[in-house]
């Protein structure tokens, strides 16, 4: 509904129209009739033209990821306080009107394309107003290569925090480099300890690699893979950045970088040689926080590649990383892979597509070199029936792992403990626990691992493992039963040789025999101990030596058992029922 004021008031004019000052005398009875909303209008107009100025504010920052500090080093650094902040008008339409703001020292007027200023000293920060939206910082410190970006700020107050990498001047084009847009809005970010950065529809040309601030979000429109098959025309997504080179990464995770988050994004690489979606690393300081929710990784060597700098023995801590409802397809050497220490992950309803595992190309779903506890769930992946990928789940020491309602088929194997038989691998304290889940491709053991299977289906001689792995198995099958495809060749070697601890049995299956519940080495029962009780001529036959129960009319001390007797434990030595 609109209202319109009919109240009006007389202004004094010229004859020719021209408003004169208030406090003149009428002339000619000139008189002007405006409305209320007209005046409005005039007092909006007046208020855009004075408060037409827009504030920056930043710090003299750095956004990277060094390799060879001796001490901690963050990802995100600042220059000293005698560094020469160079302004540059990327807009010479307008004339460059910059005004200091906040205690900044600027050191030259303006009326040319640049301006160059210090930061306030006290709060190491720089401040100028402008007219335009973006302006180029050019940082320039003693002794180090000078760094440009491209500063934006929304002079909307309602829009602070919230970016648009097109507004970095960001192409998207597929043939653009866009490297420095994405470089320019980590800056800005980093200055303003975080914010959301909207990519729009678009093919995102880097070079890479961009290093990532603390509490960044990344947000994309969707998170499907190139070429995937949604429709009979294959086509690729909208929105995904490219990484346009091999022998280097995408985006880059360093020290002290907290609270992540990259959603609705494919990351894609023109080239798996040596390349990763996301590289993580560091020495001395934690980082921790992040989260990958429907992000597709596509055609890397390494998805996402995470490990720990020698200089602390890859102690470094990278904590609480969460991977939710990704995609990992055709990358050369693995999804995941993890080589440090002290990390800890979360990997749920995501998948992996294998390529074929050939020389030089591992074609693994996951490879955890070293990892702290982890928790797959809901998550599925695998290779193809000509073209077999590696490993699912690749292993050489972790602390907990543990696998929920997961599965994988069509790969060389299923998961791979110490594959490449390092001696000093394995551990007993930590246990790999497998729940509900369903592998049929080998699952490999070669060190000391104690493994806790419940509810999941294996195929018959699945497992590969030797004395070392300590078994507890609680309601596992190990093979389809007899009503959808039959088990065929019962009698199988369900855990190969490796030590069963406990064992739980399974009732008789059509032709699949119950297999005995199995209490292994070591054990001590906290109550009575109850046999099952049997006369003497029912006795059962075929027992193997060891079996034992309790005769009710057997003689004591009686080989074989004889009846007429108050009753006995029985157990099957050489072959027969002796009455102990």
């Amino acid at each position: 509904m609109t209202v319109i004021l009919t109240h009006q008031f007389c202004v004094k004019t010229e004859p020719n129209g021209r408003l004169l000052p208030f406090g003149s005398g009428f002339r000619n009875n000139q008189v002007m009739r405006i409305s209320i909303p007209f005046l409005l209008l005039l007092a909006v107009f007046s208020f855009v033209t004075v408060d037409a100025q827009t504030r920056f504010e930043g710090y003299n920052v750095i956004v990277d990821a060094p390799t060879n500090q001796r001490a901690a080093t963050c990802a995100v650094r600042y220059l000293p306080p005698t560094t020469t902040i160079t302004v540059t008008d990327l807009d010479t339409s307008t004339p460059l009107r910059l005004t200091a703001c906040d205690g900044t020292v600027m050191n030259r007027g303006s009326g040319s394309d640049s301006v160059t200023m210090r930061v306030n000293p006290t709060t190491f920060k720089w401040c100028f107003t402008g007219e335009d939206s973006k302006y180029k910082i050019t940082l320039s410190a003693p002794g180090r290569p000078a760094i440009s970006y491209t500063w934006y700020s929304d002079p909307d107050e309602r829009r602070r925090g919230f970016y648009n990498i097109r507004d970095f001047g960001a192409v998207g084009n597929g043939r653009t480099d866009d490297s420095d847009a994405f470089r320019s809005a980590m800056a800005v970010i980093a200055s303003n300890n975080g914010g959301t950065l909207m990519i729009p529809d678009g093919d995102y040309l880097v070079s890479g690699p961009v290093a990532l601030p603390s509490g960044l979000v990344m947000q994309g429109t969707n998170g499907l893979q190139s070429m995937a098959s949604t429709s009979d025309v294959l086509r690729k997504n909208p929105v995904r950045i490219t990484l346009a080179a091999g022998r280097r990464s995408l985006f880059q995770i360093g020290e002290c970088v907290e609270n992540v988050t990259i959603r609705d994004l494919e990351l894609y690489a023109q080239s798996n040689d040596g390349t990763s979606g996301i590289e993580a690393f560091g020495a001395y300081t934690t980082s921790q926080g992040f989260d990958f929710e429907r992000v597709a990784f596509n055609n890397f060597n390494r998805g996402i590649n995470a490990y720990g700098l020698p200089q602390t023995n890859l102690n470094w801590q990278f904590d609480y990383v969460r991977v939710s409802g990704c995609r990992f397809f055709m990358n050369r050497d693995t999804g995941i892979f993890v080589n440090t220490r002290n990390t800890d992950w979360k990997i749920t309803g995501s998948f992996f597509t294998n390529p074929r595992k050939q020389p030089g190309q591992n074609a693994n779903s996951m490879h955890f070199e070293r990892v702290g506890i982890v928790i797959i769930e809901d998550t599925y992946g695998g290779g193809f029936a000509n073209a077999k990928g590696g490993t699912f789940i690749n292993i050489l020491d972790s602390g907990n792992l543990t696998i929920i309602g997961s599965q994988t088929e069509q790969m060389t194997n299923s998961l791979v403990y110490n594959e490449v038989q390092n001696p000093n691998a394995g551990d007993y304290s930590f246990p790999i626990t497998i729940v509900n889940s369903i592998f049929g491709d080998p699952i490999v053991f070669n060190a000391r691992r104690t493994l806790v299977s419940t509810g999941s289906l294996y195929e018959g001689n699945t497992f590969r493992a030797d004395e070392r792995l300590r078994v507890y198995s609680t309601g596992d099958r190990f093979c389809y039963d007899g009503y959808i495809l039959g088990c065929r060749g019962a009698e199988k070697n369900n855990f190969d040789r490796a030590t069963i601890i406990f064992m739980t049995g399974q009732p008789g299956e059509r032709s699949v025999p119950g297999h005995p519940t199995i209490l292994g080495t070591d054990v001590q029962l906290g109550g009575s101990l109850q046999f099952p009780s049997f006369t003497q001529n029912a006795l059962p036959a075929n027992k193997p030596d060891g079996s034992m129960v309790y005769c009710t009319n057997c003689r004591r001390s009686s080989t074989p058992c004889q009846s007429g007797g108050s009753g006995a434990p029985a157990m099957v030595v050489n072959g027969q029922w002796s009455c102990l």
